[in-house]
């Protein structure tokens, strides 16, 4: 049985190898030449229930229930061949435990083993330095990253004498995780996705080798793209709408970042300035942060490959492009004519897939009208109606524009299974063609065209009834009360409203009365939204939500069980027995919280100071850790006159972490660590600890 245990900076997992069957075979040379046995053993590859990788569940990392497969590389001796294999897509699940199995190649006669593994599986045509990329396109979940994105890598590799029974592999994460709060997207716009991007370029890629040891001091990341492409397929939003994502290890500080919402609606824009500013994307830890006041702009106009014919309707506008979607750019017919040709536009690139979203200079943006000729239609420009002429005693073709409609500006447009676009004129039978590399022309054949369009409306003989105007339901008028720690909301009730979503800070809820409440809300202050949902969806859309204020405070104390409780600890005053300058601080307060040091003492300095001293060069930290079922909820640390408090803060409920200002706040139940931060040290003279 080979046993791989593995740990994350953030999580820990482990994996059992067990042989269980083995087959014999041999590569026999010249009877001078070494014979070289090997035998293909397979393996079971367990992963215990302790937490992995693939995707977040509250604060855990769980595995998926398939898609899971990890790489091992191996040689035996001093080979320079490094085999890898893959474990089986087929595995089981029992209590977050994974059962995997594999096919190892082993060499009779090897005295020495070395074993490397990395996440997730890619076959790689060399194993001596590994490279795996971040995806620019990622698909997470509303609670999760996308977990085709996560990467592990063992740390060290395993050197054995020969197949052994049991090896520990500890692996490193590679990347960094970003949780993004976007605050302000209309409730109800369905969220396509959302480009994050940065000159700091959080996208790309890291190298590492998993043969040599130090695979964490050897490896190198590579920064080498700008944006990253998040798809929410649509996601109805709330108004504040949290986004995963992974990066490569990026430091954003004293830069920026642009975050562009595209919905079903509109787009919305913000780039934030972080001069000054401190924003990183550190290797397996969570970043979050929030991005408010996102500006609403309009969605440009899309222009879609036409694949069927009849989806061209007078009305639409389209443009007649040389290349299909498939390839990565495309030139259109322009309005500049060339003796009898119509030049083309410069290359402009197909986005999205099947789209074009930035028209060239110059492009000839048609509109369909009804032709002349039965079945036919007319295109028209800012130059006039396209027309082809055709002169058989001269053998001369003209493609140009004309200021009326007749039969020698009458097309009719089929699409093959290709979607190429044949554009035809009855005439003179003939075709709109891309010509040379320079034009298109007028000509007995047609070349590879194609159409993009956007659909219009119909401006002659429509086929459909009018459809009845949508409009958005009216805006509830919300009041928001709190009494101790409940909130309740009640707006009027709104005409044409099936019900109505309600939501106070995270929390949220649809009902059909006008009153909602939220019960147990921690003490803070809240932003109140109210939506109204329509009963017919032909005639309304969900209604706009203009958010109130809700201040709410811990109930007051009842039987003498204290809601909300703290403890100040100024010094000299507490000082512990035998405290002297110079020394360390051990324990300063044992309670329902403990709060301790491993800073030192500065005591009856010549400058007055009697403090905490926690140098930015050193390791001292101050530790607060909740007891008794209590939870911390605000720690404020204060510096003698004219000193400074520069500390970073890490809470070990929520993993999170940021950099101390006038205070600390939240719910913790475990414990809260300050450590050095900056330039500066730190000298604190109280710390002041509430706690319910």
């Amino acid at each position: 049985m080979v046993i791989f245990n593995t740990f994350t900076a953030m999580k820990k997992f482990v994996y059992t190898f067990t042989a269980i069957a083995a087959l014999l075979s041999s590569c026999v040379k010249s009877a001078d030449e070494q014979i070289v046995v090997e035998k293909s053993t397979t393996i079971a590859v367990e992963v215990a229930p302790a937490e992995s990788r693939t995707f977040i569940e509250g604060t855990e990392i769980r595995w998926a229930e398939s898609g899971e497969q990890l790489n091992i590389i191996y040689f035996a001796d001093d080979s320079t061949t490094r085999r890898q294999s893959a474990t089986h897509e087929d595995y089981t699940l029992t209590n977050n435990c994974a059962e995997f199995t594999a096919d190892i190649t082993a060499t009779d006669g090897a005295t020495q083993y070395t074993f490397g593994a990395f996440y997730p599986y890619a076959y790689k045509y060399t194993t001596s330095s590994v490279s795996l990329t971040v995806p620019q396109e990622q698909t997470p979940t509303e609670s999760s990253y996308d977990p085709a994105t996560d990467i592990l890598v063992s740390e060290n590799p395993i050197v054995t004498q020969s197949v052994p029974n049991k090896i520990s592999f500890k692996f490193a994460r590679m990347v960094a995780f970003a949780k993004m709060t976007l605050v302000g997207i209309a409730a109800g716009d369905k969220i396509e996705k959302v480009v994050f991007s940065s000159p700091a370029k959080p996208a790309g890629a890291v190298e590492f080798k998993v043969h040599e040891q130090g695979t964490l001091e050897t490896a190198k990341w590579y920064n080498n793209y700008e944006d990253i492409t998040i798809n929410l397929g649509g996601r109805t939003a709330t108004g504040e709408d949290t986004v995963w994502f992974t990066t490569v290890p990026t430091d954003l500080s004293g830069s920026s970042f642009t975050v562009t919402v595209v919905t079903d609606r509109v787009n919305y824009t913000k780039t934030v300035d972080l001069t000054g500013k401190k924003l990183s994307f550190e290797r397996a830890d969570v970043a979050q942060f929030r991005v408010k006041e996102l500006v609403e702009e309009q969605k440009p106009l899309a222009y879609k490959l036409l694949t069927d014919a009849s989806e061209l309707t007078a009305g639409d506008q389209f443009i007649i492009a040389t290349k299909s979607y498939a390839t990565s750019s495309a030139r259109a017919i322009s309005t500049i004519a060339s003796g009898t040709k119509l030049v083309h536009t410069d290359s402009f690139a197909i986005e999205d897939g099947p789209q074009i979203i930035t028209l060239p200079e110059n492009v000839a943006l048609f509109t369909v009208e009804k032709g002349a000729t039965e079945g036919s239609l007319a295109f028209k420009t800012s130059e006039g109606y396209l027309y082809g002429n055709y002169d058989s005693d001269a053998w001369a073709n003209t493609l140009s524009f004309k200021a009326t409609v007749d039969d020698e500006a009458s097309w009719v447009v089929t699409v093959n299974s290709s979607n190429k676009a044949s554009i035809f004129n009855e005439k003179y039978s003939r075709y709109v063609n891309y010509y040379s590399t320079s034009s298109f022309n007028f000509a007995n054949s047609a070349s590879s065209t194609y159409i993009y369009y956007i659909d219009g409306t119909a401006t002659e003989e429509p086929e459909t009834p009018e459809q009845p105007v949508v409009t958005p339901l009216a805006t509830p008028v919300v009041t928001a009360t709190a009494t101790a720690n409940t909130v309740t909301v009640e707006w009027g009730a709104v005409d044409g409203a099936k019900d109505y979503t309600v939501v106070c800070g995270e929390q949220s809820v649809t009902v059909a009365a006008t009153t909602a409440t939220f019960e147990n809300v921690a003490a803070g202050s809240y932003k109140v939204t109210v939506t109204a949902n329509p009963a017919d969806e032909a005639l309304h859309t969900a209604s706009k939500s203009e958010a109130v204020e809700v201040v709410v405070e811990d109930a007051p104390s009842q039987g003498g069980d204290a809601q909300a409780q703290s403890v100040t600890l100024t010094f000299p005053t507490n000082f512990p027995e035998g405290a002297t300058s110079g020394g360390s601080v051990g324990t300063i307060y044992s309670g329902d919280v403990i709060i301790s040091s491993t800073g030192s003492w500065r005591t009856n300095n010549t400058d007055g100071r009697d403090c905490i001293y926690i140098g930015r060069t050193t390791s001292g930290e101050l530790r607060i850790e909740a007891q008794n079922g209590k939870v911390i909820t605000k720690v404020t640390l204060t510096a003698p006159v004219g000193y400074l408090v520069d500390l970073k803060w890490k809470e070990y409920d929520g993993f999170t972490s940021g950099t101390y200002s006038d205070s600390w706040s939240g719910e913790c139940k475990s414990r809260i660590v300050f450590t050095a931060a900056g330039s500066s040290h730190s000298n604190i003279e109280s710390i002041t600890v509430e706690y319910k």
